[in-house]
């Protein structure tokens, strides 16, 4: 299985979803306040023998902030708490396994969190940021691109990456699911599950 964390603002149809087109997040004094009412996070992992292959999927419910300097419009800081047990695919099958002991174990760990710690700006718009990741129980650190775009309406975001799963303790399927996740996150397109 694999995770990507990506923000995308234009997209077609993502993970069995009608992707909506982009809109900014309105900015309270740098801060934007994210939620699936105006952001999604999805995923897609890789299993190497039934089909369907990629598998995709992502949550319903989460919580966040991402800051910019009001001056400069730099990305200074991101945070997301996510809802695990929200956790959906197009395959009620699919979305019942992913939630059991074998990968997310939602009800033991029913919240994934992130919290940036360094964020280092680049060109137009581009940074690169840094931070602690805790899912599956376990915290470890990680660094994703985004790419920010700031108007005097407010923010959009998108950013796309992988982490280990195997790094969080999930390890089940080893040799028939992947280690490496995608992970998607759109910051200005709301969420909307099959």
């Amino acid at each position: 299985m694999r995770i990507v964390w990506s923000l995308l603002v234009l997209a077609g149809v993502t993970c069995g979803q009608l992707t909506l087109a982009a809109d900014v997040v309105p900015l309270d004094k740098g801060v934007a306040n994210i939620s699936a009412a105006n952001s999604k996070i999805t995923f897609v992992g890789t299993h190497s023998g039934a089909k369907p292959d990629p598998r995709t999927g992502g949550f319903a419910k989460f919580t966040g902030k991402v800051t910019v300097d009001p001056a400069t419009k730099a990305l200074t800081a991101v945070t997301a708490d996510i809802d695990t047990t929200s956790l959906y695919t197009a395959i009620p099958k699919l979305t019942d396994h992913l939630k059991t002991a074998d990968f997310f174990e939602v009800r033991e760990y029913p919240t994934a969190k992130f919290e940036s710690t360094k964020v280092v700006p680049g060109k137009d718009g581009a940074a690169t940021v840094t931070g602690k990741l805790t899912l599956h129980g376990k915290t470890q650190g990680i660094s994703f691109p985004a790419t920010v775009t700031v108007t005097p309406d407010g923010i959009t975001l998108k950013s796309d990456f992988t982490i280990n799963r195997s790094e969080f303790g999930m390890t089940y399927g080893a040799g028939k699911v992947e280690d490496k996740v995608s992970l998607s996150v759109v910051v200005g397109e709301k969420t909307v599950a099959p």
